[in-house]
């Protein structure tokens, strides 16, 4: 699937993203705050902000920069970011695997339940870890290929299915690690199966 197919498929979500995916992926987000650290000053990306669900459980005092590639889900997040008062919030139009932002300009880079919606999560990886400082960290929040082989075969049977509404379930968490040079620093499950998860990586020193 193209980028541009996922930006009409994500346009098309967003009146009805909040109330589909709102509850569900709730628990994974209240996580985000733990794993990314923060502290007053910090500069924080979120790639595939969305409509902005997990700008009010982080911490005011920070420089947040939120993208996303579909305009019309962030309409949703301004109208949020508006009505929260989120001043240290700016939202920005963007393809996360050409990122229009500077080298090393972040501290913190979340991706929360977006790189298994992207075409090629290797190269938007590789972007996040560009415009992260080295030592900062980049988590993910997503759900992963499972380790159970049969659980994992039929993952691999229905991806090319789901990722015609927008997201893929063979994304495997070892290999695009492998792919893109990164390592786990915190691993914690999300589920209870632990199909979900929440991951954080360090960002390598720049060779």
């Amino acid at each position: 699937m193209s980028v541009q197919y996922m930006e009409r498929v994500y346009n098309a979500y967003s009146s009805i993203y909040d109330f589909v995916f709102g509850k569900v992926f709730q628990s994974g987000r209240e996580m985000a705050p733990a794993l990314l650290n923060l502290w007053p000053g910090a500069k924080l990306l979120e790639v595939g902000v969305g409509t902005g669900l997990s700008l009010p459980l982080l911490s005011r005092n920070v420089e947040i920069t939120g993208i996303d590639l579909s305009q019309k889900m962030l309409d949703q997040a301004q109208k949020r970011v508006q009505n929260l008062q989120l001043n240290h919030v700016r939202l920005l139009k963007m393809d996360a695997t050409e990122l229009d932002l500077p080298d090393n300009s972040y501290d913190r880079v979340l991706a929360a339940y977006f790189i298994s919606t992207v075409p090629n999560p290797v190269q938007v990886v590789e972007e996040m870890k560009r415009v992260c400082r080295p030592g900062g960290y980049l988590v993910f929040l997503n759900h992963f290929l499972s380790d159970n082989p049969f659980v994992g075969f039929w993952e691999k049977i229905i991806s090319p299915f789901c990722y015609r509404i927008g997201f893929r379930t063979d994304l495997n968490l070892h290999t695009l690690l492998e792919n893109t040079g990164l390592q786990i620093d915190r691993l914690e499950r999300i589920d209870f199966l632990g199909h979900w998860k929440a991951v954080r990586c360090i960002n390598p020193e720049k060779k």
